[in-house]
């Protein structure tokens, strides 16, 4: 199920670790408010605190008998994508109406990946995906890349195509130590898709093997999009 919208703006609303220009300044309008540093929280029965983007403790804001939020922190504990648009003024909680590819965001090949736009790789069964991640010299030993997502998406869409297969190969999308999806991928496929929630992620490793011990090295093309 796609989570659009889980966080309730009328009582969360203050957005914390987030900055917004002086473009918001003619709709500001002046308060007298509190910091409430007396509220204890807990997520599914476990003790937490609202944080920045730094680890410096956060406290709610009381007023008018609300209570508000740091919608960054909050959406991070839940495993929610929250992402502000300082342009158009809007805060985006969830997933996205508008795919974002994988290589728009920052890339960190490992040292036998590298990131492609080249058509040899990008056009696949007639369709150009444009740009994408080419996976080298796999075997038995992981290889791999990072894509640093910075809890801005909730779902990822990814394709992997065989460049060069010579055996069945697991693809693992990982957040930190988590398992979020494994792609097996072999030499007479012509494509492995898969979409999948992300939780606002902050950044993902994509890793490869063989399944089995060959003595000869494989290669593959990875591309997709955020949302």
């Amino acid at each position: 199920m796609k989570k659009k919208i889980v966080i309730a703006l009328s009582s969360f609303t203050l957005l914390g670790g987030m900055a917004i220009g002086a473009g918001a300044a003619p709709i500001l309008e002046k308060i007298t408010a509190n910091l409430n540093w007396g509220i204890n929280y807990t997520i599914s029965g476990k003790s937490w605190s609202p944080v920045d983007q730094n680890g410096k403790k956060l406290a709610a804001i009381t007023y008018n008998n609300t209570t508000y939020l740091p919608v960054r922190s909050v959406g991070e504990a839940l495993g929610v994508a929250v992402d502000y648009n300082g342009s158009s003024q809007t805060l985006m909680l969830g997933e996205k109406l508008d795919s974002t590819p994988i290589t728009s965001e920052k890339i960190e090949p490992g040292h036998t990946s590298y990131i492609t736009k080249d058509k040899q790789f990008t056009v696949q069964q007639g369709k150009d995906y444009t740009s994408g991640v080419v996976l080298k010299e796999i075997n038995s030993a992981n290889k791999d890349f990072t894509i640093y997502t910075e809890g801005k998406y909730q779902t990822l869409e990814v394709s992997v195509f065989p460049v060069d297969v010579k055996t069945d190969i697991s693809v693992r999308i990982l957040d930190g130590d988590v398992l979020l999806k494994e792609i097996i991928i072999g030499a007479s496929d012509k494509t492995q898709t898969a979409s999948f929630d992300i939780g606002a992620a902050k950044k993902l490793t994509v890793e490869a093997d063989t399944l089995k011990v060959t003595g000869t090295d494989s290669s593959i093309f990875v591309t997709g999009n955020l949302n």
